[in-house]
């Protein structure tokens, strides 16, 4: 029974959490309930499976499941349980104002539209219909592949803060709907998954005004994990032994995480904070300056040196332990729960900033759940860029604000 222990535990606090949410939002659902919601669905899945004698990843340290579970629901516990709606109200009364919508809508159609539809037809012309893997597909199409995958979602998260979808017309909707469409027919084209979160936002988008149901969350969420495990079906024959499998082995937090324990019960050092610190310089430089080398690079090296960087990616959690050990857990993730309820306070009082990041964390923090920092740190650098360079340009030069 004490394997089950953390699993039921973790599966409480989200349960309270969302009942208290329900309450507290009258009805609406916040993006740090979902946020926690993907993360006990990628950490935990493989943990149900073992409990389930269901085929499991054979990278995972089975010896470390109980410490990992630990882990999993210490970070879940504060996400459930930190006051961060209380916390998040000490923010700027400074509120970003945009003058010239329209003329900032066209720009961000334009940035959307022609990139996506140039690249895939550069896809199209090189690869055709040749039966090539993901990795063959993307080494053809180069850097044109990840800069596209990284920066058209900002795109679209810039237009949908700048265009309420009550306030904009029907030909719009069928416009931006047929675009996004072909963003999403190009990832598939490639053999991206990913791209799937994207509805998560877009979701948040169509409802702004509007209440989200528990019923409508868990449809929605579980809609998206099963299409998750279709676009999956075939890359590991360890976990295609059942539909049930399939779906529960989606997340590579726990074999990252079992081995980052392991290690650190034996020879590895803490780092003491090293690779926040390159993911800032990283930032900051637009990826001139940095320390270490990515996590996902670095685990797969000292893993086994016979696989692809980056072939296991790694994890929010497996970060905290590789710096700080267990005590950083609740730190860390308070600190993530209260930059999340801070931009959705945002996007409650229809402040532009605080809508453009609760988009932007509902694509990029939950596809960071099984990487690193790195991806948070630089995304919101690229972001930022894009969304007052759009702005700054739209306003011939100028940038307004108000209290």
């Amino acid at each position: 029974m004490a394997e089950y222990l953390y699993l039921y535990a973790s599966i409480l606090a989200i349960t309270l959490r969302g009942v208290w949410e329900v309450k507290y939002f009258k009805g609406r659902i916040s993006p740090l309930l979902i946020y926690s919601i993907c993360y006990f669905y990628f950490c935990y899945g493989p943990y149900i499976a073992f409990l389930l004698d269901i085929p499991i990843y054979s990278g995972i340290n089975k010896a470390m499941l109980p410490q990992s579970a630990f882990v999993f629901f210490l970070a879940i516990l504060t996400l459930s349980a930190v006051p961060s709606n209380l916390m998040s109200r000490i923010t700027s009364n400074v509120e970003i104002v945009i003058k010239r919508p329209q003329f900032f809508r066209q720009i961000t159609i334009l940035t959307m539209t022609i990139p996506v539809i140039v690249i895939f037809i550069y896809a199209f012309l090189l690869i055709g219909f040749n039966p090539l893997d993901k990795v063959e597909k993307i080494r053809l199409v180069g850097i044109f592949h990840y800069v596209l995958l990284t920066l058209w979602p900002i795109f679209l998260f810039c237009y949908m803060t700048i265009s309420p979808y009550g306030q904009i017309t029907k030909q719009s909707k069928l416009f931006i709907a047929s675009i996004i469409l072909i963003y999403c027919f190009y990832c598939l084209y490639m053999g991206e998954r990913d791209f799937a979160l994207i509805f998560v936002p877009i979701y948040f988008w169509l409802h702004k005004d509007k209440r989200v149901s528990m019923f409508k969350l868990c449809l929605m969420l579980s809609l998206g994990a099963i299409g998750f495990t279709l676009m999956s079906s075939g890359r590991s024959v360890e976990i295609d032994s059942s539909g049930i499998g399939a779906f529960l082995n989606q997340g590579s937090n726990l074999m990252v995480t079992s081995n980052i324990l392991f290690w650190l019960e034996h020879d590895l050092q803490l780092w003491w904070g090293e690779s926040y610190l390159s993911s800032l310089l990283n930032m900051l430089t637009l990826g001139a300056l940095k320390i270490t080398l990515p996590l996902s690079i670095w685990f797969s090296r000292e893993y086994s040196p016979f696989v692809n960087d980056g072939a296991y990616g790694f994890s929010l959690e497996a970060e905290v332990l590789l710096n700080f050990g267990v005590i950083g857990i609740p730190i860390v993730f308070a600190i993530i729960g209260i930059l999340i309820s801070a931009a959705f306070k945002g996007y409650r009082n229809d402040k532009p900033f605080g809508t453009l990041m609760t988009y932007f964390i509902l694509f990029y923090f939950i596809y960071a759940i099984r990487g690193e920092s790195l991806i948070i740190f630089k995304s919101f650098s690229y972001c930022c860029i894009i969304f007052f360079f759009l702005l700054y340009v739209s306003q011939r030069g100028k940038f307004y604000f108000k209290k």
